[in-house]
């Protein structure tokens, strides 16, 4: 009796039906669903490919939303073994496998995938699915901040859905649409963007998506300082995604958290959250790690636990290998951890983290990436704003129409009778003045030629004289700046001669009478530069306050187009310091360019 209920029981198994029920619940009961994957492979009678190749898929999904990308991976290229000779089976595994790829930072491989979904896509003809892989493109492109190409192929997307009914899917690109504007700062579309996806998603009953978008939409209102805001959608957002498990996600749920309570000022919440955060991406290999260990070591930093911070880097540290995080990632765990070298007296490896951070800089594109975004994010608003105006312009240009036609015929008449006659008047009256001008200016020439020779004479003298001034006060102010020098070196000898025991008390006092002869060469330097420059040091307090007098003192140095070596040399420092310093006051001021801070000092 029980091995003819089992062989009934596997016969009467309905593959479809339970695939689509697995499907249905992984947004919303996934263990449930992981049920009805394990039954459907443990069948033991023959189990057609196209069921095999899918079920493996949803395997895939069950572990991608889990945040295990290598198991989600391999289950997907499972699958695909089963269903190369069914292409609408094919395009779907193809497209999971991307996202999975994504995950791991391997924006590369991703995109391949997509582009064989693109080509078997135009080739059938099936414009949704085309809009679906545009949209993957789009995320990864985001996520690689080339937000141009993200808007681009978003744009694409919703074009090929405007006609059709298929409400998740629109939600689905208005949502990554919105996650392209919050990365450009266009806060206020993004805010529109999310909220309506949000009541598509509910009504639809896409949960997850649902609580991912809350996420979302709590970070857009971090960044615009609403704080109650962020809490209240956030807080909604985490608690609705924990039974999907997807650290990753969480992991950037409640890095989120933390920067609310941080802005908020209460430390320990934040610092809980923060380790929250750290400890869900650490155990996915996430490409977010670095960014989120970053904030949370300034954290740290800021509330002296360097004992803490250096923990963190050094459990981070390996991560700078293995994963492929952008550079603005990688700069905000760089700067953190440059800062705990240098709190905790690591000098040579702060200066070896800055050095890095120097780098970084030098190698982001991020201005001509941003000018390029936002001039598409203009051109999609106005596009947007123009449709939503259509109905309303087409009923006031019927009603215009007519009369605007019949004023224009009679405008027309009179505004050409009246051209006419002003030609005809103009015409005379140019007549008339071109004679008198051209005697008048037969007259005047030669006079005109005499006086501007004499006054070219005059200014060339002038010039002359004047650069002949400033460039001995120039040689002036670079000898007093190398008697100051001379000065420092002057010391340091004495210095160093007492350190070697070869020197005299009387020797010593002998030499230092002799410095004591010569003049205050700083103080000379100063009114040399100042009588140069007068207006240097009061334009610089005026347009950058924070700078110190020993930072205005600097770029004046610079301002000499002295040297590293000779700066170094002239204020006893090291060559590295020289660096550092000009860093600080660049990074103080706003500027990140060396040629534009050069630019700026040049014309103070």
């Amino acid at each position: 009796m029980l091995a003819g209920f089992s062989a009934f029981a596997q016969k009467s198994y309905n593959f479809k039906k339970a695939e689509s029920e697995a499907r249905q619940l992984l947004h919303t009961a996934p263990d449930s669903a992981l049920v009805i994957i394990n039954t459907t492979l443990a069948q033991k009678k023959p189990i057609h490919d196209t069921i095999l190749g899918n079920t493996y898929s949803l395997y895939g999904i069950y572990y991608a939303m889990g945040g295990k990308p290598d198991s989600s991976i391999y289950y997907f290229k499972k699958g695909l073994n089963h269903v190369n000779n069914y292409t609408e089976n094919k395009k779907r595994i193809l497209s999971n496998l991307a996202i999975a790829y994504r995950q791991k930072g391997k924006y590369k491989e991703s995109i391949n995938h997509l582009n064989e979904v693109i080509a078997i896509s135009k080739q059938q003809k099936d414009s949704s699915r085309l809009a679906l892989v545009y949209g993957e493109l789009a995320s990864n492109y985001n996520y690689m901040q080339q937000y141009d190409k993200s808007v681009y192929y978003l744009l694409k997307a919703i074009a090929l859905l405007n006609n059709k009914n298929d409400l998740d899917k629109i939600a689905g690109l208005k949502q990554k649409l919105a996650n392209a504007y919050l990365a450009m700062e266009n806060f206020d579309f993004a805010i529109d963007l999310y909220q309506e996806a949000l009541s598509i998603f509910k009504e639809i009953k896409s949960d997850k998506n649902y609580y991912l978008t809350l996420v979302n939409l709590g970070e857009t209102y971090i960044r615009i300082k609403d704080y109650n805001a962020a809490l209240k959608y956030l807080s909604e957002g985490v608690s609705g995604l924990e039974k999907f498990g997807d650290k990753e996600i969480l992991g950037i749920a409640y890095n989120k958290l933390g920067n609310i309570q941080r802005k908020k000022g209460d430390i320990k919440k934040a610092l809980s959250y923060y380790q929250k955060a750290y400890n869900y991406l650490t155990t996915t290999n996430s490409v977010r790690v670095l960014r989120i260990a970053g904030e949370y070591i300034k954290l740290l930093n800021d509330t002296q636990n360097y004992q803490k911070a250096l923990q963190i880097i050094k459990e981070t540290d390996p991560y700078r290998k293995s994963i492929e995080s952008n550079v603005d990632d990688r700069m905000v765990y760089v700067m953190a951890i440059a800062e705990t070298y240098n709190k905790t007296n690591q000098l040579k490896e702060a200066v070896k983290q800055y050095k890095t951070a120097i780098t970084l800089v030098d190698s982001s594109s991020f201005n001509e990436t941003e000018r390029k975004t936002k001039e598409l994010q203009a051109k999609f608003q106005t596009k947007l704003q123009r449709e939503k105006n259509i109905a309303l312009k087409a009923n006031n240009d019927a009603l215009k129409n007519k009369v605007e036609a019949e004023e224009r015929l009679i405008l027309f008449y009179i505004i050409g009778s009246i051209a006419l006659f002003l030609i005809v008047l103009a015409f005379l009256r140019t007549y008339w003045l071109r004679s008198n001008l051209q005697k008048e200016q037969l007259k005047n020439t030669e006079a005109e030629k005499s006086l501007i020779e004499q006054q070219h004479q005059h200014e060339q003298e002038l010039n002359n004289n004047q650069r002949k001034a400033i460039e001995e006060k120039k040689r002036e102010l670079t000898a007093t700046t190398m008697q100051m020098a001379n000065l420092q070196d002057s010391i340091n000898q004495i210095i160093n001669k007492c350190s070697d025991n070869k020197i005299t008390l009387q020797e010593i006092k002998k030499e230092l009478e002799v410095l004591n002869k010569k003049k205050d060469y700083w103080k000379q330097f100063k009114t040399r530069f100042n009588n140069l420059h007068p207006e240097f040091e009061k334009k610089l307090s005026s347009e950058f306050p924070e700078l110190t007098k020993n930072d205005i003192e600097f770029c004046s140095l610079l301002k000499l187009n002295l040297s590293y070596k000779e700066i170094a040399s002239m204020l006893q420092i090291s060559y590295e310091s020289t660096i550092t310093k000009k860093y600080r006051i660049k990074k103080k001021i706003g500027i990140k360019d060396d040629k534009e801070f050069e630019k700026l000092l040049l014309n103070l």
